[in-house]
């Protein structure tokens, strides 16, 4: 089995993330035939199957077989199919706005711009503009059309690639767990609880505010000790697929002036649609179609060139597309051995009879532990929110921090987790290594939950409701 392990990994100094989330696969695969299989029935509320949190049993015990494993590679890519669509038109898009000049430009233009401004302020701002921007929308998978066009920029300035991930991924961070109108759980948690939709905005409002600025001074730390020592770096001595943009003057074609209003018009739209118009990745993935296109044709370039440009930037996110098929894939061997409910009703078990303050938090651990299992934030809330409901009733916690304890364990492991599929891309965009990455953030994430473990405990004091 060692050699198996060194065989794997001889010509490469970090295992690639296919590897990782295959023996991920292999062990899911192992534990579900140990695993008792059970089930919740589910019902039917105002067109969505949710769960009755009475009704766990035992049932008899599925296996998975050698067929299921290699199934599961399918079922994975048909189960992750919308978001795989929605990368690798967001990646056809930035193929002709980077294959036409616009993003060296705009970022060249900028890095002009900002020469005497403090890195400290460029970051701040920055973080502050994407994290709100998700802390509305939801949509932290945009940070795979983000960091492209940041990472130059921050390496002009003497950071590494980790700095310029880091003020996307981690704005998106904050932005998601403390989201303030995240359709893709807040809503469904609230409705499921029977409270008003995004009620206690201001509450998650305040935790936003919060949370991010601990994210921007552990950024900043890092940044400081790196432009200090950039030996220290996380990459020290690994290569990047990224260039820092040399300081100076550019000027705007008009061909770029076109495209670039095009652009910014496609991009705005897109972003409305997702906080007013209720954007899922369908919408997403025709908005970059449009965007390729109406870029393309603004700039001058014809139909052929511009299909040429669309496919080399589908080929750059290939990969990071593909890495959402093995996390779906997991989900798939768990669902069919029926585990899930199996471990969503021991972890309940563990909730019951404490006292308020520490029911809230319990419920904190146990939605982070259950995102492991289950990546999909609307997935899980129709199916722990009905379980962890009645779990907070009978603790004496309130709904409202109940589902804000869900939001928080569901929305800061994303960014942690390597089952989670979006993560995984956005890496590898990026250029960072999963292992890398899990040294920068493990200590922030654990200084993340200390925090919210506090704003959930301020909830319990101050019954945070309605109820």
């Amino acid at each position: 089995m060692k050699r198996f392990f060194a065989r794997a990994t001889k010509k490469h100094t970090e295992v690639n993330p296919f590897f990782a989330l295959l023996i991920i696969l292999v062990i899911a695969t192992i534990f579900s035939n140990i695993i008792p299989s059970g089930m919740y029935e589910r019902l039917s509320v105002d067109g969505r199957m949710v769960v009755d949190p009475d009704s766990f049993q035992y049932v008899d015990k599925h296996y998975v077989g050698i067929s299921d494993f290699f199934l599961s590679f399918y079922q994975g890519f048909n189960n992750a199919a919308s978001l795989m669509a929605m990368l690798f038109f967001a990646g056809g898009a930035f193929g002709v706005v980077k294959r036409i000049g616009l993003l060296e430009t705009a970022i060249k233009a900028l890095a002009h711009k900002l020469k005497h401004t403090s890195f400290y302020v460029i970051a701040f701002i920055l973080m502050l503009a994407i994290g709100t921007q998700v802390a509305f929308t939801s949509m932290w998978e945009l940070s795979v059309v983000i960091i492209p066009m940041i990472v130059p920029l921050v390496l002009a300035l003497g950071y590494d690639v980790v700095v310029g991930a880091g003020i996307v991924m981690l704005a998106a961070c904050a932005g998601f767990g403390a989201a303030m109108t995240n359709p893709l759980f807040t809503a469904i948690a609230h409705k499921l609880a029977e409270l008003p939709i995004y009620s206690a905005l201001g509450y998650r409002a305040v935790c936003f505010g919060v949370i991010l600025f601990i994210c921007y001074l552990y950024l900043m730390r890092y940044a400081k000790k790196i432009k200090k020592d950039p030996s220290k770096s996380l990459m020290n001595g690994m290569n990047t697929k990224y260039t820092a943009i040399k300081e100076e003057a550019v000027t705007f074609t008009p061909a770029l002036i076109r495209a670039g209003i095009a652009f910014l018009a496609v991009f705005a739209f897109l972003l409305f649609g997702t906080v007013r118009m209720g954007f899922d990745f369908p919408q997403m993935a025709a908005c970059f179609v449009a965007m390729t296109f109406a870029t393309g044709l603004a700039y001058g370039s014809g139909l052929n060139e511009i299909c040429d440009m669309m496919g080399e930037g589908m080929k750059d996110l290939f990969y990071a597309a593909m890495v959402m098929l093995f996390a779906r894939a997991i989900l798939y061997i768990l669902e069919e051995a029926m585990v899930v409910d199996t471990i969503i009703a021991f972890l309940a078990r563990l909730v019951v009879g404490k006292s308020s303050l520490i029911t809230a938090n319990l419920l904190l651990v146990m939605q982070t532990i259950i995102n492991f299992l289950i990546p999909s934030g609307s997935g899980q809330a129709a199916i722990t929110i009905p379980i962890i409901v009645p779990l907070a009733d009978m603790g004496n916690v309130t709904r409202q921090v109940a589902c804000l304890a869900s939001q928080f364990g569901d929305g800061f492991s994303n960014f942690l987790y390597p089952t989670n599929g979006s993560l995984i891309a956005i890496l590898m965009v990026a250029g960072i290594p999963y292992k890398k990455w899990l040294r920068f953030f493990g200590p922030l994430f654990l200084i993340i939950m200390a925090v919210c473990m506090v704003f959930i405990s301020v909830g319990v004091g101050i019954k945070l409701g309605p109820f």
